[in-house]
């Protein structure tokens, strides 16, 4: 009899844990994941920030508008806003449209944390894959978007999985938590 009263104990902690614990570790990761977006926009769609005006490209020429409207803001938040944001509004539509919403927030935080380590891991390699191709010698100062476009891609064909997983995660009744 005292077990079944214990395991009530813990099954209320747990739920309660989940209530309090999911929500703020999904703010917790939407946090993380603007700062990982926000890095990335700088290292990867900035490429001449450190590099002296006169060695940037020419005024008026794509490569150099893209790299000076995302040095500073509105440009340089702006994907990681467009990120949470989205995947923020598609938790509110996921929350409305379904019965589970229980473990949707720890859902949510896993996708973005997973999201996070496969593109630092296959942003890596698609860096090292991609210098390794590149003609030598190289110029002292080689900066551009000839480094950094594998980059970009591998991060938006993440962004696209992340958002199609998070508005297609399915959760599975959990007695303990449904």
């Amino acid at each position: 009899m005292k077990n079944m009263g214990m395991q009530a104990v813990v099954r209320k902690v747990a739920k309660i844990a989940v209530f309090v614990g999911g929500p703020l570790l999904l703010l917790g990761t939407w946090a993380f994941l603007f700062m990982h977006i926000e890095g990335t926009t700088e290292g990867f769609l900035v490429p001449w920030d450190c590099v002296p005006r006169s060695g940037r490209p020419p005024l008026g020429t794509w490569d150099r508008t893209v790299n000076d409207f995302f040095e500073i803001p509105p440009g340089s938040i702006l994907p990681a806003l467009i990120v949470v944001v989205f995947s923020a509004s598609v938790f509110v539509v996921r929350s409305l449209r379904t019965t589970r919403r229980a473990l949707l927030p720890l859902a949510f935080a896993a996708t973005n944390a997973v999201f996070v380590l496969a593109n630092v891991f296959l942003g890596v390699l698609a860096r090292k894959v991609n210098d390794s191709l590149l003609p030598r010698p190289r110029p002292l100062i080689d900066v551009g978007y000839h480094h950094t476009w594998p980059v970009i891609l591998v991060t938006t064909i993440l962004l696209i999985v992340l958002f199609l997983v998070q508005s297609r995660l399915v959760l599975k009744r959990n007695r303990s938590f449904g």
